[in-house]
């Protein structure tokens, strides 16, 4: 039976009984294009359908989604949790689109979301009325080699961060930016529910479903939904469901904050450790690489170790205490690289596979996935990024290494 098939009476009554669903809703002035001569056949008219499906409410999946209802399409996100509470939530923030931290084949892409930021920010802000802690004074990398390689220091050290003991290190200068994630994510969820963009949390999505070859809409653990355009942001758990594999896997991190600590300006950054200020106080410092599945326990042993490397650059953290401790799980890919484009199933695309970068890529990313799904073109080069880059048997394998 095709996917289109299923029962739509039973589909709606697990809907209102099981799903935590907000403002589901059909009004919309955006079509994608079809076939007027097979539009019928595909969907029943009885039953709800949207123009996109989204598989997960990170900030990739609601910045696609704001994105996307700009431009007049119904959007559905779904979240097996709650929405932005996983990478999204536990990021540090630091907008790195220089230095050595990822492939250079990203770096077009993460400068062109880097100097989208303010704007980006600006938009969410007014739309939310939610201020999301956008800082500029820039980053201070610490680093082996020659003094200033990656940038000259405005200023002297001594003046740009007087409690930073740099112990006998180069520094350099990076113009970046710095955002407290979780007030971007609160930001980012209100101007999507002002956009009328759906969201359902609390299912995990178990399949998505495909008649004749194309993506139809998605099956969950509660219901199914409808829609010629499915598409998977769904970070660490983007490989998880069929038909086919988007190898993603986790890569733990774990962070800590602390208050009553030095005023810090600029993010300081060594390969060890990073320390990100908060303008409200707070510091945050991380973080670690770990190989550990789906585990999210925090070690205190790993804490302060952290602490420790964190106290070496700024002595007087040696008074501040530890506000909270957190993890999260970085999608990460097989060669570092995001996952962007559209699969071998027609209608089913991929906006995963961040790794530590999914904050700063957030703009860019929900740009070109905009461009691909509505103009079937893009403004950026994303053969680096296309799902086809993997085949079945790599894709398996790295699942399985998880």
């Amino acid at each position: 039976m095709g996917c289109c098939q299923r029962n739509p009476d039973s589909s709606r009554t697990n809907r209102a009984r099981n799903d935590k669903s907000e403002g589901i809703h059909s009004n919309c002035d955006f079509k994608l294009s079809t076939n007027a001569s097979d539009s019928s056949a595909f969907y029943n008219d009885s039953v709800k359908t949207w123009d996109i499906i989204i598989v997960g409410g990170g900030i990739i999946g609601l910045s696609l989604a704001i994105s996307l209802r700009k431009r007049g399409a119904s959007v559905l996100v779904l979240e097996k949790g709650e929405p932005g509470r996983e990478a999204s939530h536990a990021a540090a923030g630091m907008l790195a689109d220089h230095g050595d931290e990822f492939p250079p084949a990203l770096a077009p892409l993460a400068r062109a979301s880097a100097r989208m930021y303010p704007e980006f920010v600006h938009e969410i802000q007014d739309e939310s009325g939610i201020k999301v802690d956008l800082r500029d004074a820039g980053t201070i990398l610490l680093h082996e080699g020659a003094r200033e390689s990656h940038g000259a220091l405005p200023a002297p050290l001594s003046e740009l961060e007087p409690a930073l003991d740099c112990a006998g290190r180069s520094a350099s200068y990076l113009k970046e930016r710095s955002v407290n994630p979780r007030l971007l994510l609160g930001a980012a969820l209100k101007a999507a529910r002002h956009r009328e963009v759906d969201i359902s949390s609390g299912a995990e999505v178990t399949e998505v479903l495909v008649d004749n070859g194309a993506a139809c809409g998605v099956q969950t653990t509660k219901t199914t939904y409808h829609a010629k355009v499915v598409v998977n942001c769904a970070g660490a758990w983007a490989g998880q469901f069929p038909p086919m594999s988007v190898p993603t896997r986790p890569v733990k991190g774990q962070i800590l904050s602390v208050i009553g600590g030095p005023p810090l300006r600029h993010v300081v950054r060594t390969p060890e450790v990073y320390l990100v200020p908060r303008s409200d106080g707070p510091i945050v410092i991380g973080g670690t690489l770990e190989e550990a599945g789906y585990d999210k326990h925090v070690l205190p042993e790993t804490i302060q170790r952290l602490l420790q490397l964190a106290t070496s650059l700024v002595p007087s953290l040696a008074k501040a205490q530890i506000h909270e401790a957190w993890a999260g799980l970085r999608p990460d890919t097989a060669d570092k690289l995001p996952i962007l484009g559209e699969t071998l199933i027609g209608g089913y695309y991929a906006a995963t596979g961040h790794f530590r970068d999914g904050i700063l890529l957030a703009p860019i990313t929900a740009q070109v996935m905009t461009e691909l799904i509505l103009d079937k073109a893009c403004s950026q080069d994303l053969s680096p990024f296309s799902p086809a880059r993997f085949s079945t048997t790599q894709a398996k394998n790295f699942l399985q290494a998880v």
